[in-house]
């Protein structure tokens, strides 16, 4: 595993230098700003609180002796500003991020580009990794997350958002939000499978399911 500084190569935006005679680019996108507004910004749920708040605002103030319905929207809108101000924000962001992170896939390796004020590119060889899965998230958008080795683990502050949730102490990078996820799905299969050592006993696939062992590509909705 690499890490370093974004620099213009052969593919720019993407990769820190240019491919090694051999080395075929096979794929190369983007996360969906969408996608990653609901997946990794949560602005559902930071709707739903709002909403929550402003319908216990509504009602608190609206049962107390002499106050009505109107008094109690009256109070509660005070939080709509700043529930437009939040969800604005999270928008933004999800927005920067998708436009400012870019997946790829070469024959040999994969690399991920990100970062709002300086970009910085992870590559991982395919002999680092273990396993991958496949999460949908419908419309035709999927995570593709990848297990590594252990003593290769990179640091999830820096792989965010592109990183699995949840997984803190062995992070997991990930290609998060990808259009059309099964069909980059298949491709990282066919890559995984062509560098694997071709041996009797080669499992028959290394992506699996989300929750499947690693060393294989797992498919989860």
């Amino acid at each position: 595993m690499q890490l370093s500084e974004h620099d213009e190569g052969a593919h720019p935006g993407a990769l820190p230098a240019a491919l090694p005679e051999g080395e075929q680019l096979l794929w190369q996108g983007r996360p969906s700003a969408r996608g990653l507004a609901r997946q990794n910004f949560h602005v559902l749920g930071v709707g739903l609180y709002f909403l929550a708040l402003l319908v216990w605002r509504t009602l608190s103030v609206a049962a107390e002796p002499g106050n009505g319905l109107a008094e109690g929207l009256s109070a509660a809108s005070v939080l709509v500003m700043p529930f437009l101000a939040a969800e604005a924000v999270l928008l933004l962001l999800a927005w920067g991020y998708a436009r400012s992170t870019i997946y790829t896939l070469t024959s040999a390796r994969l690399a991920i580009r990100s970062g709002l004020a300086v970009p910085v590119t992870t590559t991982i060889a395919f002999e680092l990794v273990e396993g991958a899965a496949l999460k949908r998230h419908g419309k035709g958008l999927g995570d593709l997350c990848f297990t590594v080795r252990e003593s290769e683990r990179p640091s999830w502050a820096m792989l965010w958002p592109s990183v699995r949730p949840w997984r803190w102490r062995h992070p997991e990078p990930s290609f998060r939000c990808v259009p059309n996820g099964e069909a980059v799905a298949s491709k990282v299969k066919a890559a995984l499978e062509k560098s694997a050592p071709a041996t009797a006993h080669a499992p028959a696939s290394r992506v699996a399911g989300a929750d499947s062992p690693a060393a294989t590509l797992t498919v989860s909705s």
